[in-house]
């Protein structure tokens, strides 16, 4: 009955003709992402939960189901809510922190990329918050002993061995593409129905969701800060990507500024064999070009000296 009485009222919002479907869908969206409260229902607070999403996303605000703030909230992004209840959202927020400040963390590898360079990127991914703070990772040899469990399913999914049903179901392609549990839970979805990517605008990169989601997985929330790595739509592969500022002061608030201890990442027991011959050769076992003109010799020096060296001129 509240959803109906809800619904009913709908019309009196919305000054353009939208389906019923979309009505729908912005009904779920708003509550999902923390726009409409659970104590509160009816025309005004519908209202004004519209406006508060156009005003957090810099969109005109019309307090209405317009065609922009439909075609928003079907964009691909961050399974996260975008509030906490507080009637201000600010631009970087926390969410509490660990009580430590080395973490580890366990991949169990999805379908898309091959194991070995998923192991790659997600390091690279805890980097770029250990680079600008005081923390520092490494991987652990199970799910049990990791602080950060890192897994892949499709809408109603597990995790890691150590994890029940997630109460949050995936949807298919596109809409949510992954989530991640706030300090000290340590659980980060991945979609399995999107295609991950690295290196190529093609399909949904890895690094980019990586990056955001550890961000959540550390203690940020969501910033209305388009560009911010903690924005909560996914705004596709970047060449050379980085932190903003704004993502910056949110971990720094959490985690202090000194410069963390980087990523521990174990060394192959046995190593891929080199591409190239010679004292100075490439370790990574599929070509190194694709990473050079990604622009990863500059923005992952350390990982690049180690797997690229000669593709990079290191040596």
């Amino acid at each position: 009955m509240k959803m109906l009485a809800v619904a009913l009222l709908l019309p009196f919002l919305v000054g353009v003709a939208i389906c019923d479907d979309d009505q729908t869908m912005a009904l779920k969206f708003l509550a999902q992402y923390g726009y409409t409260s659970s104590t509160r229902s009816g025309n005004h607070d519908v209202a004004t939960a519209i406006t508060r999403f156009q005003e957090y996303f810099g969109l005109p605000v019309s307090g209405e189901l317009d065609d922009a703030t439909i075609g928003l909230m079907k964009m691909p992004r961050c399974g996260v809510s975008d509030s906490n209840g507080e009637t201000r959202m600010r631009r970087y927020n926390a969410a509490g922190k660990w009580a430590k400040k080395h973490l580890t963390y366990f991949v169990e590898p999805g379908d898309d990329l091959p194991p070995d360079q998923q192991r790659q990127i997600f390091p690279l991914a805890l980097k770029f918050w250990a680079d600008v703070s005081g923390l520092s990772f490494s991987e652990a040899n199970s799910a049990s002993d990791a602080d950060i469990k890192i897994s892949f399913g499709r809408y109603s999914h597990g995790g890691t061995n150590v994890e029940g049903t997630c109460p949050y179901p995936f949807n298919g392609p596109g809409g949510v593409l992954a989530h991640a549990y706030f300090p000290e839970d340590g659980r980060a979805h991945f979609d399995e129905d999107e295609t991950y990517t690295d290196g190529t605008s093609n399909g949904v990169n890895l690094l980019w969701v990586a990056t955001h989601e550890f961000g959540h997985s550390l203690g940020l929330q969501h910033s209305n800060v388009n560009g911010a790595i903690m924005y909560p739509y996914y705004t596709g592969y970047v060449e050379g990507m980085q932190l903003h500022s704004d993502d910056i002061a949110g971990i720094q608030s959490l985690y202090g500024s000194d410069s963390g201890g980087g990523v521990q990442t174990p060394a192959p027991t046995e190593p891929p064999a080199p591409t190239n011959s010679g004292n100075c050769f490439d370790r990574l076992d599929r070509p190194c070009a694709p990473y050079k003109d990604a622009g990863y010799c500059q923005t992952y020096p350390e990982n690049m000296k180690y797997w690229c060296e000669k593709t990079c001129s290191f040596c």
